[in-house]
């Protein structure tokens, strides 16, 4: 019998990447990104990540580099500040 406990599998329905063809995961481009959504994201990186053969983890890391949520979040915080709403993060 097999043993899964030290099985990596790919989340089955990634909220924040989208399949691809080649077996690689396109990140979706978020204008604002919250805090929650931001760790939400980091996480799912890190499964997908964890959950890929050594020889597609450099080229799907890749991939990820080429958008960066905690960008989109900084740029969410700043129009928070702008209307005067500071202080406020994500609990959930």
């Amino acid at each position: 019998m097999k043993s899964h406990v030290t099985e990596n599998i790919l989340p089955a329905n990634p909220r924040f990447h989208t399949p691809r063809a080649d077996g690689l995961f396109q990140p979706i481009r978020f204008v604002f990104v919250t805090d929650q959504m931001h760790r939400d994201i980091a996480g799912e990186r890190q499964s997908i990540l964890a959950a890929m053969p050594p020889a597609q983890q450099a080229e799907q890391q890749k991939i990820f580099d080429r958008y960066d949520p905690q960008a989109s979040a900084r740029a969410f915080e700043s129009i928070l500040v702008m209307f005067g709403v500071t202080g406020q993060k994500d609990t959930d």
